[in-house]
Order: C-alpha cells, then structure tokens, then sequence
C-alpha cells in the first residue's frame, strides 16, 4: 500500500458532482454510510479542512471483468482494515482527532443496518462527502483512467491533529 502525505486545508478539493455521482451507484440510499444518509458536502468541506495533517494511502490492483467483483470487495476490505488500522494506532499516540474514509462504499456487514451498528468500524466513502479523489490523485501526479477496464484503485484517507 502507497501513502501521499497531504495538508487538508490545502490539498482537498470538494466537487457537488462527485456526491451527486453517488446516485448512480447500485448502493445509493442502501448504507447508512452512505448518500443520502450522511451530511452535506458543505458541512465535510468545513470540518475537514480542520484538520493539521493527512495521509491518502492507495493501491491499485489489476483486473479482469471476470474477477472485477472478487477483487473489488476483497480490495475495499483491505483498505478498510488498513485505514482503520492507522485511524485506531494515531488515537492511541494522542492524536485524539483521527478519522478515516474509506474506498467505496462499506462492506464490513452482509445486511446494512439504519442506524449503523459498527459505527466505530464502519467508514464513510471519500466521494460520499463530495471529495473529488480522481482531481486529488491527479494533483498528486496519479492519474486514474476512465472507465476502469484492468485496474482497481482503492483510496482511503485519514486525517489527524
């Protein structure tokens, strides 16, 4: 797994687009992690250029149209474990603010549940706060190819003071 260290205030790039995009995921309104169920872009806008520090971890996993299932959700597994992993390990040096956000929808359980019931584990998806993670990358000098046809990307992020 590959980190970029980012200055929030800085380095975030908000786009109403990219939370309007979540609609035509098939998971849309199903997560409670997930549009329309978390807050507003203007609300993660402001709070999350509060943060000091951040660190965008990404990996890119090769794919076919065969596995691109398989590999999607065992990759979004990984990064989550990965983003929590750093999330709990910052708490624990005192860096009492530590969030993460994940790479794509949750997946920790079978059924999604309203409210949450692992909202300690559960992680929100960059792009459902309307981050713009393809602008970001490219920013960063990561250029992410659309439409996805041999590689996955998976982006999470953790921020800190």
């Amino acid at each position: 797994m590959k980190k970029i260290l980012i200055n929030p205030k800085r380095d975030l790039i908000f786009d109403l687009k990219v939370k309007e995009s979540c609609k035509s995921c098939k998971r849309y309104s199903q997560k409670a992690t997930c549009p329309p169920h978390v807050d507003s872009l203007e609300y993660y806008e402001k709070l999350l250029k509060t943060y000091k520090y951040g660190i965008i971890y990404y990996e890119q996993s090769k794919s076919n149209k065969e596995q691109w299932e398989e590999i999607g959700k065992k990759s979004s597994l990984d990064m989550h474990m990965h983003l929590l992993k750093i999330r709990d390990e910052l708490f624990l040096k005192g860096h009492y603010f530590a969030v993460a956000f994940g790479a794509g929808s949750c997946k920790l359980c079978k059924e999604c549940s309203f409210p949450c019931k692992n909202s300690s584990k559960s992680l929100i998806p960059m792009e459902g706060t309307g981050l713009n993670v393809v602008e970001i990358m490219k920013r960063k000098r990561i250029k992410i190819n659309f439409p996805v046809t041999e590689s996955i990307y998976r982006i999470g992020m953790v921020l800190y003071d």
